[in-house]
């Protein structure tokens, strides 16, 4: 990111290089809504609802062949996202980096 300041990084091609993370990123946790979000594919959050539905079919084939359970399967939470809403915008005006772009990357 040090180079989109400097100019040495167009912001187009800053776009693409972000546009292009993995989706278990930092950037895309942080735009999720946090690091409980790093690992959270939509992969993991599919197995985690197969792990629930298995958990909760097995606790009711146990009850309805006459067993009894303890209590009910505890359901893997996957993490919350932000609410709905406005977008929170990144502000980086205060880092002691931060520069002005040159007037060749404003569009006018």
């Amino acid at each position: 990111m040090a180079d989109l300041w400097r100019g040495a990084l167009s912001p187009r091609r800053a776009w693409t290089l972000t546009e292009h993370l993995p989706e278990d990123s930092a950037l895309a946790a942080a735009l999720a809504g946090g690091p409980e979000h790093r690992g959270w594919t939509l992969q993991t959050h599919l197995l985690a609802q197969i792990v629930n539905a298995v958990r909760f079919a097995d606790a009711n084939n146990v009850r309805v062949s006459g067993g009894k359970l303890r209590r009910n399967p505890d359901p893997v939470k996957p993490p919350q996202g932000r609410p709905a809403g406005r977008a929170r915008m990144l502000d980086l005006s205060g880092h002691p980096g931060a520069m002005a772009l040159p007037d060749k990357y404003i569009r006018g």
